[in-house]
């Protein structure tokens, strides 16, 4: 998409719905600046000209019940297979939430909202850098300020949450400066390469003013929206396992797939959304990147909507209030005419009554310190003067109108922004029945802004995890929050071997996963860990003396909940028990062993119990000593036969042993015998005679 194309599109946002557009920015004045700054009353003659705001209470209530509830986004995975993944992105979500910048977010939406109907924020990835230097994608929110002057929609979409939307153009006002550091952290390029003079004067300037007169220098964020249709890869490595890369991200990893052994199977198109940021000026288009997911990363939330002649209109509690407090202001103002402008009471006194003493009526109030004042009684010519004045002047009276009308005012206000709380609610006796109709009474009046930034929510959820399935693609520690607000380290995609088929899979893997996202209002877990500490009291006495087991076990429970400065080792100890007892589950390896422990000891008998026992394991001692002493009497008798075997045993190898030495005695003369006779055959056969010596023939 080129320049010209954007600014087009650009401008068919910017035009549509201004009227709207126009009034919710005089609401935002009007609430925040001043409530005197339009022409209904820059006629009036008023010298005083005062605020008597009544509206601000009203917006601070409802801004503040939308702060003070608990908004709960659910993950539920597509792939019933898959639940660790969904509780997984509910630990990674709940974490993101506690950003600054995600609670300035949703603040700033809350206010605007409720101010004039509509607000905004923005999520985005980033590329964070630890302290070992290893760069990974995260997920942050940022607030969109004014975003009835600064977001526009896609004119074609109507949804609630805009998720119909193709596009949507965001306006980021910067200073000269700015602004050239922006685009250079954008280009890669120095500052003082940075040309804005093309931008002050673009070639093409559409509808809207690119550049202000006090030199205000706007670049849009421009999120466009494309169905296309792209390529799954199938991948099959080593081990047989196989798995599916998109195309853009398969010519990213090629290479390092191919050498370490993976190899393409097959490929199946598929249609799924594009998102692409374009950062564009009124001169050109700086930068654009394809942005994570397949959802426009716009969060809008709105207030009261109508769509009337195919436009929508929105409106905050201010829009319907403004009237009847500029009536206010104008009768509390008027009030302060009339006091400043009327002469006060004066006495009327003749001239013969004050002739000669007339400097001490000239000065009033704290200049007058004399400590009483003169008159004459006689005339000149000696007649009786009145004593006292001769009358006095009236005070100016308040029209009866403007009295009547002041308590109208008011009335008229909280008709139109008050959230209904009555203004007598001062009975400190009232039952929690009727406390709870109250807030039911109260909630009604708030019920649309609560509603609605509940649907906001759920949008929120739906982009976040269509980025998170992305970003967190590779093996990496992430941080998790727990409802209870509790936060613990994961290692997701962590590599390892499945017991039952063998094969190495990747465990806490949301890479490619679909959620079904909910958004529900509940209260937060501190009000309902209150709550749920005042109903287990209430059991625990209602139970006293009824069940003593039960009133232990809802003591310890009540005791394990409590929170309390160094109380750390009394509420585990009480968790402790109700572990022991059976009524809650292990949940680390220590809470395990020490379960375990109680197995292998058993439950603590009672005295009658141990002496029972004491009295068998002594008669078990008996019959053991008589089985061994038996058993020893066989072992003897066993050793002697053994003995006795063993004695014979060895005399008939002594009587062997000596027929073969006599057999060998035998044997030896034999040989002598038979060796003496072949010599004398040898020596015959010589012609020698073994006694004589050698003879001739």
């Amino acid at each position: 998409m080129d320049l010209s194309e954007l600014k087009q599109l650009h401008d068919k946002a910017y035009e549509a719905n201004t009227v709207t557009r126009d009034k919710a920015s005089d609401d935002l004045v009007f609430y925040w600046v001043t409530q005197w700054d339009d022409n209904l009353l820059s006629e009036s003659q008023l010298q005083y000209r005062g605020e008597f705001n009544i509206l601000r209470k009203a917006g601070r209530d409802l801004i503040g019940n939308l702060r003070a509830n608990n908004f709960q986004v659910d993950f539920d995975p597509v792939d019933a297979d898959r639940e660790d993944g969904a509780d997984l992105m509910d630990g990674i979500y709940r974490s993101s939430e506690r950003h600054n910048t995600s609670i300035e977010a949703y603040n700033n939406a809350m206010q605007e909202t409720v101010v004039c109907g509509v607000s905004a924020w923005e999520i985005y990835t980033e590329y964070e850098t630890n302290a070992l230097g290893d760069d990974k994608q995260v997920i942050k929110r940022r607030p969109l300020y004014e975003s009835n002057n600064n977001v526009f929609w896609d004119p074609n979409s109507q949804l609630l949450d805009r998720s119909d939307a193709d596009y949507v153009s965001v306006l980021v006002a910067y200073s000269e400066d700015g602004y050239r550091k922006e685009v250079a952290r954008l280009q890669g390029i120095p500052t003082d390469e940075v040309d804005v003079s093309n931008f002050k004067t673009p070639n093409e300037s559409y509808a809207f003013p690119w550049v202000y007169e006090n030199a205000l220098y706007y670049i849009t964020r421009f999120y466009m929206r494309e169905l296309v249709t792209e390529k799954n890869y199938i991948l099959r490595d080593p081990f047989g396992n196989e798995m599916t890369v998109r195309d853009f991200e398969l010519e990213k990893i090629e290479d390092d797939m191919i050498e370490s052994g993976f190899e393409i199977i097959g490929e199946k198109p598929v249609e799924r959304y594009v998102v692409t940021l374009y950062y564009a000026s009124g001169a050109e288009i700086i930068a654009e990147y394809r942005v994570a997911g397949q959802n426009i990363p716009i969060v809008p939330y709105f207030g009261e909507t109508q769509y009337v002649e195919g436009q929508m209109s929105y409106e905050g509690i201010t829009r319907l209030a403004k009237d009847p407090q500029r009536l206010h202001n104008f009768q509390m103002s008027y009030l302060a005419d009339i006091v400043s402008r009327s002469p006060r009471p004066k006495p009327i006194f003749t001239a013969d009554q004050l002739s000669g003493f007339e400097h001490m009526y000239e000065e009033n109030g704290a200049d007058n310190n004399y400590p009483y004042l003169l008159q004459n009684a006689y005339d000149a010519n000696g007649n009786p003067l009145p004593l006292g004045p001769a009358g006095i002047m009236p005070d100016q009276p308040m029209p009866t109108a403007l009295a009547a009308s002041f308590q109208l005012t008011r009335e008229a206000v909280n008709d139109v922004a008050n959230p209904g709380v009555p203004q007598d609610i001062m009975d400190t006796e009232l039952s929690g029945k009727a406390v709870k109709m109250l807030q039911a009474k109260i909630d009604e009046q708030w019920y649309v802004y609560r509603d609605n930034f509940k649907h906001a929510k759920r949008r929120d959820g739906v982009i976040y995890a269509g980025m998170a399935s992305e970003v967190i693609d590779s093996p990496r520690e992430v941080t998790i929050t727990m409802p209870d607000g509790s936060r613990n380290k994961v290692q997701v995609m962590d590599m390892v071997v499945d017991k039952d088929s063998g094969e190495v899979v990747p465990l806490n893997d949301i890479t490619g996963l679909e959620f079904e996202v909910y958004s529900d209002i509940g209260a937060s877990f501190a009000s309902q860990k209150e709550e749920t500490l005042d109903r287990l009291a209430e059991m625990s006495q209602e139970i006293a003396g009824t069940d003593p087991t039960m009133h232990k076990m809802l003591l310890l429970k009540r005791m394990s909940l409590m929170d309390g400065v160094d109380f750390d080792s009394e509420r585990k100890w009480a968790r402790n028990q109700l572990i022991l007892m059976g009524v809650e589950e292990p949940k680390n390896e220590e809470e395990e062993a020490l379960l375990a422990q109680q197995a292998q000891q058993g439950q603590q008998p009672d005295a009658a119990m141990v002496l029972a026992q004491a009295e068998m394991g002594k008669a078990q001692a008996q019959q053991m000593k008589a089985q061994t002493d038996m058993a020893k009497t066989q072992a003897d008798i066993v050793n002697n036969n053994a003995s006795t075997e063993i004695d014979a045993f060895k005399a008939q190898t002594d009587r062997m042993n000596m027929q073969v030495d006599a057999q060998k005695v035998g044997a030896d003369i034999d040989y002598t015998r038979t060796k003496t006779f072949g010599q004398q055959i040898d020596n015959i056969q010589k012609g020698v005679n073994p006694l004589r010596g050698s003879a001739s023939i």
